[in-house]
């Protein structure tokens, strides 16, 4: 059966995409969807589109494609882990496609030509847009500032994600200098040597909310996991702190045991986060993707390989139990996400960029090893069943990822699909 047709004999005018449920963050109903040049031209019931391509819906879902705040492609440095074409598919195979990269690579992205080398070949790969993070400070080392100006305009905030940066003096001049810059400080909130997860939390986080209130640098808080760092970050939206901040799949839905950084918290926890991403204190689900080889794994690397898995997980554990709507999902993994980058992005309405997703809500799947495009299999889920697998996955009106198969830069000709 061809999975993609044609409704005329000229050329192609745009995707069309026919018998779906449509839901974002504001509305939910059963209709089509038109895409044309790049952008969602049209959204109602019976669209008749001479000319256009057929996407035949079959009744499944369709939401905006996600936005992910925060993932590890590995690259440059270690490509045995994960390199950004592996990291791409594996993107899109999770509804991905705009994917903000942290700067722990090797060499760290301190430098503007780090970041101009992940752009590039992203762009290479075609299937979805990246987003670097340039380092607060020279090497991740926390000393001195690394070379924010020139990393600015090819950035969208500063971070020395894996570790916190802990020298209030350094901290102090990189809120300034960000806040100069026009970007955000995007924070790894943990002091270590403080054995205490959730303190160590939530020393930083206070600390670095005086610090935006002071300078008015954007604050982002990564992969929050302590109720109280929940609390300040809501006292300090209520007082106009400009701080956003993101939680996990595995926080939201994770057992303690498997090994990451912040730890994996008891239920009462990821109850009160879930809370706090419903009411929007939480802005946003980032994936913190840490692909690992085995051997890197076995040696107690902390992480999970979860940017395939994130929808899945989230969809079966807390969508189909009732715990969260899937509105308040949608606008956690693309509405706000996609605000936060600054992105056209994240809704179904008309005059958006033409990025979606189909999902098969109900047909269970098992998570095996070859199921996973990324080169991390370094997940605890591998042999679960889950709903909601991602079936196609469409990025300004090109189907990049359908039934299993991505489709790059190379694949110009969606038309072909069957």
């Amino acid at each position: 059966m061809r999975l993609l047709r044609r409704t005329g004999q000229g050329v192609s005018k745009g995707l069309l995409i026919t018998n779906v449920r449509l839901v974002d963050g504001h509305s939910d109903f059963r209709g089509d969807l038109y895409i044309e040049d790049g952008l969602i031209s049209a959204v109602g019931r019976g669209l008749r589109i001479p000319d256009a391509d057929v996407l035949p819906g079959g009744g499944r879902t369709l939401l905006p494609a996600f936005v992910d705040l925060h993932a590890h492609f590995r690259d440059p440095g270690y490509p045995e882990k994960e390199d950004i074409e592996s990291g791409s598919a594996a993107a899109v195979h999770g509804g991905y496609t705009a994917v903000a990269v942290m700067a722990n690579t090797n060499p760290v992205c301190d430098r503007p030509e780090i970041a101009t080398y992940m752009q590039e070949k992203a762009a290479r790969a075609g299937l979805i847009e990246l987003y670097p993070l340039g380092t607060i400070t020279r090497g991740i080392a926390g000393e001195e500032l690394s070379n924010m100006d020139g990393l600015a305009p090819h950035i969208w905030a500063f971070s020395d994600d894996g570790r916190g940066v802990e020298r209030p003096n350094v901290a102090l001049l990189a809120f300034r200098r960000a806040a100069a810059l026009g970007r955000p400080i995007a924070e790894h909130s943990e002091y270590r040597g403080i054995d205490d997860p959730a303190l160590a939390e939530e020393v930083m986080v206070n600390r670095d909310l005086l610090l935006a209130r002071r300078t008015g640098c954007a604050l982002h808080v990564e992969h929050v996991s302590s109720v109280g760092s929940v609390e300040l970050i809501s006292a300090a939206k209520r007082d106009g702190v400009p701080v956003t901040c993101e939680v996990t799949p595995h926080h939201l839905c994770l057992e303690p045991g498997y090994i990451v950084n912040p730890p994996l918290v008891p239920r009462e926890v990821r109850e009160r986060l879930l809370a706090a991403l419903a009411s929007g204190v939480i802005d946003a689900v980032a994936t913190d993707h840490a692909p690992h080889t085995a051997a890197d794994k076995e040696k107690g690397a902390p992480g999970i390989s979860g940017i395939e898995t994130a929808f899945p997980l989230l969809h079966s554990r807390l969508v189909r139990t009732g715990q969260l709507d899937l509105q308040s999902l949608v606008r956690a993994m693309a509405a706000r996400p996609a605000r936060i980058l600054g992105l056209n992005k994240g809704s179904l309405e008309p005059g958006r960029d033409g990025d979606v997703v189909l999902i098969e809500e109900d047909e269970e799947f098992t998570v095996t090893e070859d199921w996973l495009l990324s080169r991390g299999k370094n997940t605890p889920l591998i042999g679960q069943r889950l709903r909601g697998r991602v079936w196609a996955t469409v990025r300004r009106g090109q189907v990049v990822h359908l039934d299993g198969k991505t489709f790059g830069r190379d694949f110009d000709d969606h038309r072909s699909i069957v």
